[in-house]
């Protein structure tokens, strides 16, 4: 028998990188952390920027509303807005840790996979404060957002790893 199509195959060349923009890993966190902004941003207060008391803090509940609204004394910070204060920066600066990790891997090897090390523990730490915003705060968002979420920084942080023993094979012997 004589077929004139040949089989299609999913085999397509990556593109070469150029830039850390070209990684796909910093795609996909870039993507995440700007999903993750514009969806927090609609339900997060405004959030202080400074704690107004350096001596460690007590809790009180809210007047008349349930336990996960708990208040730092002396902060004005909720426990939620306490979450938020240490999520957004941690999701947004997974990119710039991935930007800085391609730029040192050129000079100093070690460095830059440093760099990917945090980047990999930043998304572990994403996963976490993701998991307690969905568990502790009343955000009326469906789970499958929050599972969805958490996939995906799973796959990226298994990709980072990937990036990280390729770097290694090309690691310059002492």
């Amino acid at each position: 028998m004589y077929f004139s199509k040949q089989a299609k195959t999913s085999f397509y060349p990556k593109k070469p990188l150029r830039s850390f923009q070209d990684l796909e890993v910093y795609q996909k966190t870039l993507e995440i952390s700007v999903l993750i902004a514009k969806k927090v941003k609609s339900l997060a207060p405004e959030i202080d920027r400074d704690f107004s008391s350096k001596s460690q803090p007590k809790l009180q509940s809210r007047q008349g509303t349930d336990a996960t609204s708990v208040s730092i004394i002396g902060t004005g910070l909720f426990i939620d807005e306490i979450i938020l204060k240490n999520m957004l920066p941690c999701v947004l600066g997974i990119p710039h840790l991935i930007a800085e990790a391609h730029s040192q891997r050129f000079g100093d090897h070690t460095a830059g996979i440093a760099a990917l090390e945090k980047a990999m523990l930043n998304c572990n730490k994403a996963i976490v404060y993701i998991e307690q915003f969905r568990d502790i705060c009343d955000t009326k968002i469906e789970h499958e957002f929050f599972e969805d979420l958490i996939k995906r920084y799973t796959f990226i942080r298994r990709k980072m790893l990937n990036l990280e023993r390729s770097w290694k094979k090309f690691m310059p012997q002492n």
